[in-house]
């Protein structure tokens, strides 16, 4: 069972080439995941491949993943090359001055949610192990499903 956490605070931040995006207009579209990393961050390093693939595999579920930097502007260069030399195909946004990740109260890294288009937080995890990989996937594998369902049931009462 997924138990809604609370609300997701909305933000808008760049990525690393300077595009904005909008949490509320991703949700519009489908789940998304937020996954809050800094290019010193070793266990963050280690579970963003993990995050790319699910990026990849679930992207016709309409999934979205943001890698929400939290290097500050003297280390966004480092965080951009990391970023750039693994070639990773979810979105980087960055937070330098770290407000959104204080409205979501990260204090530890790498610092997961899971978003559902209802705009809730029902899934958080902190820190990184395989351990970690198989609850993720198989709780993000049911959000998705369930927020498809959501969809369908709006999309009937509208017609």
């Amino acid at each position: 069972m997924i138990f809604v956490i609370s609300a997701a605070p909305l933000f808008v931040l760049q990525d690393f080439d300077g595009v904005h995006h909008s949490l509320e207009d991703a949700l519009e579209k489908g789940v998304v995941v937020l996954d809050f990393w800094a290019s010193w961050c070793t266990p963050c390093k280690k579970a963003m491949p993990f995050l790319d693939s699910l990026a990849v595999r679930y992207k016709k579920s309409n999934l979205i993943v943001f890698g929400i930097c939290v290097d500050t502007k003297r280390s966004i260069g480092a965080a951009r090359a990391f970023w750039r030399r693994q070639g990773f195909s979810y979105i980087p946004l960055w937070d330098w001055k770290g407000e959104v990740s204080e409205k979501y109260g990260v204090k530890y890294l790498p610092t997961l949610f899971i978003l559902n288009g209802k705009r809730e937080i029902v899934y958080q995890v902190k820190g990184y192990s395989k351990r970690i990989e198989r609850e993720l996937e198989d709780t993000l594998r049911k959000i998705i499903l369930r927020d498809m369902l959501d969809r369908r049931k709006e999309e009937k009462c509208e017609d």
